[in-house]
């Protein structure tokens, strides 16, 4: 079977606390099966303040398949000693699927 890949980027509204963002991303043919991973990261603080960073985390997981897509969430948090700053940015995801 075909293997095909994508690679979408996930965008980080700019907040606070630990976030999870369900993304998707769609291929020519139907989905068998499929897997994805942290492809980048980039997430920063809003401001000028200068901080010492507590947490950076980036994390992807797959949820399912339904036909041509495959469904995944983004779970991110980027905090510094009292986890109250915002901040924003993104996430890029490698989904690789065998399709039909």
């Amino acid at each position: 079977m075909p293997v095909d890949f994508r690679t979408p980027s996930i965008s980080i509204p700019t907040g606070t606390g630990r976030r999870t963002i369900p993304g998707s991303s769609t291929f020519n043919s139907r989905v068998i099966r499929a897997g994805v991973a942290l492809n980048g990261f980039n997430l920063d603080f809003t401001g000028d303040v200068d901080r010492h960073i507590n947490v950076v985390e980036a994390d992807t997981d797959f949820v399912s398949i339904t036909g041509n897509t495959v469904n995944f969430e983004v779970q991110c948090q980027y905090a510094d000693v009292n986890f109250d700053d915002p901040y924003g940015g993104y996430v890029t995801v490698l989904v690789v699927a065998e399709v039909a």
